[in-house]
Parts: structure tokens; C-alpha cells; sequence
């Protein structure tokens, strides 16, 4: 598939999983053999001696290209609806194409879908290489990067499934509730095409300590051979993946997201060096304790904070006010997030006057107060609590 043009312009920062992007899960490749449906691949992750197996589909193949794009947009959403634990989130297919800035066309609906599917249908087994963050260990681990995978359509639906809902593995969604995850810059994606998009992901995921994952190098030292691996480049030829890497090098450099990328040697023993540009901005720690006060997954928290933080303050006040008033939505994490995204634009200002929102007790609270200010003698002062 050709580069689409950019239709909605993602703003602020992007978060995903520190291991998908150092284990190098989907290659960088846009298109890949017909016959490339398994990998297997060796290397040396914070001195644990790794193993990766990807088992892929004669349909499918392994996931490759927009497939890079599909599973950040998918941990995006998962962030947005507020981690839940039992990672089941549903959203619909232009949800999708609007995360992955594609135009929505038949054509991108038939491609997403596949790369959902090949997402769905592609295991993995991970030995001794998987960061479970929570508990501090490095595991051995089979999963798929999309668990269940479900279209839901009803017959009205002419045009294809109007729901999809999507179950993400138990190791990914326990890492990104803790905190797990590595920045995205969104507005760098926007410049980039594909496979540039998707080395970017890989090279700055290789910059980060994978045992503290806020920690990360200014440069980068990588064999040449070990950096194809991590792209998922399906070659053992030097020549063939220095000829792959030099044009995503330029679009780094031309973005000043690198300000050096040398190759050095011959053959197999060549080395790549990188010398990165300036850092990505940090949230601010108050705003990051205000979101989690409410209950908002770390992850989820920081990236309120950098996205929107002239909104964090009153957005909270204005969600507590809410719940408090007795309104009880069905996803408490979710709303928060979006009270705070959508502050200042008028979403949720009537909602305490809409009938039927609030509970019962809240709307027989109010009923109440409602009395006692029509019993009250005119020359009385309202009471504080009115």
C-alpha cells in the first residue's frame, strides 16, 4: 500500500510498549516475500542472551509495515479509554483510520482489517527476553499481540462492521499500566512515510534502558547486523540492509531527530552510530498527580499532562464535580480522561441537567435540595451548600 495523505493531524505525544519496539515484534519492511511467514532470531538484550519466534500465516504472512502503524494506533486507544485491566477495548474502523492518519477510503478499511487479522493470527514466543516491569524480571512468554479479535455488524450495517472490539495481551496491558512505555513524537510521524515511521520507533526504542525505561543514551553504538534484526529486515546481507537503513537515516537527519548516523567496517562486523538531537519534552509531575489522584494509569496521566496541560487542572475539578454530583458513567477512567480532553468545548456542561444521567440517589438529593430552597423564607441567605 502506498503512503495515504494525512487527514487529521494527531497531536502531542504517543506511548507504547518498550518491549514491542526492542524485540523488533513487526518488521519495518513495507512489503515482505509471499513465502516470509516465520522468523526466528538471537540477539543480546541488557546482557540476557534472547530469543524471538514469530509463526505467521501462509494467508497473512508477518506482520510488516502499516501493521507497525495499526498496533501503535491500537495502544493509543487503549491508553485513551484508560487502560482497562482486562485490555478489552471496542472502537470503530474510523476511530482506527483517523489513529493511523490515513484517508478514509475502501481501500485503507480493507487494509486495516487485514493488518488486524494478521495481528490477530501471527504467535509469538519470547524466550528470556520479555521486561515484565511490574515484577522486575525478564520471562519467557507466548502470546499474540492481538488476543481476540471480534467485528461486530448489525444487518443495517451495509458497509461492513460498525464495532470492533479488541483484546490485548495480559503481558503488554500489565507493562502499560505500569508505566512501561516509551514516547512517540506524533508530529515526527506525520513527516515520516513508511519504513521511515517505523525505524524511528525501533532506533529511539533502542536508545531507552530497558530496565529503566525514562532513562535513555544521547548516542547509540549497534552492530549493523543486530539493528537489521530489530527491523525485521528479511536479509542476512549487509550490503541489502545498509542499502535499506541510509534513506531512513537521511529522513532522520532531514528531521533532526538524528544529527549523526555513521556506518563503520566491513561486512558483517560494520557498526551503526548514532548521535541523537534534543530530548523529548517530560510532563509536569503536579499535573501527572492530579490524573492518577482520579485513578488514571500512569501512562495514561503523563500523556494528559504533555497533551493538554492547560486543561488538566479544570478538567479534573470539573470530572470530580461530576462524579460527586452522583453521575456514574460506565468506564469512570475513560470519562475522566475525556472530561479533560474535551474541556472548554461545552461536552459535559449540561449533562447535570440532562434527565435520566445521574443516579437515582443524586437526582432524589437534588429533588430534595430543590424543595428546601422553595420552603426556605426569602430573606434567608442561601446556605454554603447551594
Amino acid at each position: 500500500m502506498s503512503d495515504a495523505k494525512v487527514i487529521k493531524k494527531t497531536e502531542g505525544i504517543l506511548r507504547e510498549d518498550l518491549n514491542v519496539t526492542q524485540l523488533g515484534l513487526i518488521s519495518i519492511q513495507r512489503k515482505i516475500p509471499p513465502d516470509y511467514t516465520n522468523w526466528k532470531v538471537g540477539f543480546n538484550r541488557s546482557g540476557i542472551e534472547s530469543e524471538v519466534e514469530c509463526n505467521g500465516t501462509q494467508k497473512y504472512g508477518v506482520p510488516h509495515g502499516i501493521d507497525n502503524d495499526t498496533y501503535l494506533a491500537l495502544q493509543e486507544l487503549y491508553i485513551e479509554q484508560g487502560c482497562p485491566e482486562s485490555g478489552v477495548f471496542s472502537f470503530s474502523m474510523y476511530q482506527l483510520i483517523q489513529m493511523c492518519d490515513l484517508q478514509d477510503t475502501g481501500g485503507n478499511r480493507k487494509v486495516l482489517r487485514q493488518s488486524l487479522e494478521r495481528l490477530s493470527a501471527t504467535q509469538y514466543w519470547i524466550s528470556g527476553a520479555w521486561r515484565s516491569h511490574e515484577d522486575d524480571e525478564w520471562v519467557t512468554a507466548g502470546f499474540r499481540l492481538i488476543e481476540k479479535l471480534v467485528f461486530t455488524r448489525k444487518r443495517s450495517d451495509i458497509d461492513g462492521a460498525k464495532a470492533i472490539s479488541v483484546t490485548l495481551p495480559r503481558e503488554l496491558v500489565r507493562n502499560i499500566r505500569n508505566g512501561y512505555f516509551k514516547p512517540v513524537s506524533a508530529a515526527l510521524l506525520r513527516e515520516l512515510g513508511q519504513p521511515s515511521r517505523a525505524a524511528y520507533r525501533v532506533i529511539d526504542g533502542l536508545r531507552h534502558d530497558p530496565v529503566q525505561p525514562d532513562a535513555k543514551t544521547r548516542t547509540l553504538e549497534i552492530s549493523l547486523m543486530d539493528l537489521g534484526r530489530r527491523c525485521g529486515i528479511a536479509s542476512d546481507r549487509p550490503d541489502k540492509i545498509r542499502r535499506t537503513l541510509e534513506p531512513i537515516h537521511e529522513d532522520l537527519l532531514r528531521m533532526h531527530y538524528l544529527v549523526e548516523a555513521t556506518i563503520r567496517g566491513r561486512g558483517k562486523n560494520q557498526e551503526v552510530h548514532y548521535v541523537f538531537g534534543e530530548a523529548s519534552a517530560e510532563p509536569d509531575q503536579e499535573l501527572v498527580a492530579l490524573m492518577t489522584s482520579m485513578d488514571v494509569p500512569l501512562v495514561a496521566a503523563r500523556k494528559a499532562a504533555l497533551d493538554y496541560p492547560e486543561k488538566v487542572r479544570d478538567g479534573v475539578a470539573q470530572a470530580k464535580a461530576l462524579l460527586q454530583s452522583g453521575y456514574r458513567p460506565h468506564n469512570e477512567v475513560g470519562f475522566v480522561i475525556d472530561v479533560v480532553r474535551s474541556y472548554g468545548t461545552g461536552k459535559y456542561q449540561k449533562l447535570e441537567t440532562e434527565p435520566g444521567r445521574l443516579s437515582g440517589k443524586a437526582r432524589a438529593g437534588k429533588g430534595e435540595a430543590e424543595k428546601e430552597k422553595r420552603a426556605r423564607p426569602a430573606s434567608s441567605p442561601p446556605s454554603l451548600g447551594n
